[in-house]
């Protein structure tokens, strides 16, 4: 019965890591992402941390409160990583689809070239020099479509 217990979040970890969500300034949106991105997609809950991941994740958040330059980088990655969402379901919208979250992460994830395998995990390891090279391509393509529509219209 023992090793279930310690396998387990416990209480004092799950306010320790509240705490922390609030000092950090996270929305409940924004925790549920970091604890995703944290667990490479495996959950969003805190409730499915195990007792060591989640002293992880509390040495991870409180770093991040004590280096303002790791909560900038992490803030970076969430902003690139909705803004190849946004460009990608905005192109895709364009060529009359209608595109769910997990399709536009499958073609993030294609598109830059990793394992298909587990989306969600691999659309979270995009790095960040790739996320800004879909960005700019799925812009360019928006760019490509809006000039070709314009043109079929004059025509």
């Amino acid at each position: 019965m023992e090793t279930a217990t310690i396998d387990k979040i416990s209480d004092m970890q799950r306010k320790s890591l509240f705490f922390n969500f609030k000092e950090l300034g996270m929305s409940d949106n924004g925790r549920h992402n970091f604890i995703s991105e944290f667990t490479n997609g495996r959950t969003d809950s805190l409730t499915d941390l195990g007792y060591i991941e989640a002293q992880d994740m509390i040495r991870q958040l409180q770093e991040m409160r004590r280096n303002p330059q790791e909560r900038k980088r992490h803030d970076e990655l969430d902003t690139k990583r909705k803004g190849v969402m946004k460009a990608i379901g905005r192109y895709l919208e364009m060529c009359g689809q209608h595109p769910t979250t997990a399709y536009i992460k499958a073609v993030a994830v294609r598109a830059a070239g990793l394992a298909e395998s587990e989306t969600n995990h691999d659309f979270n390891r995009i790095p960040a020099a790739t996320l800004t090279r879909i960005y700019n391509e799925f812009c360019r393509k928006q760019s490509v479509l809006k000039i070709k529509n314009a043109v079929a219209k004059v025509s």
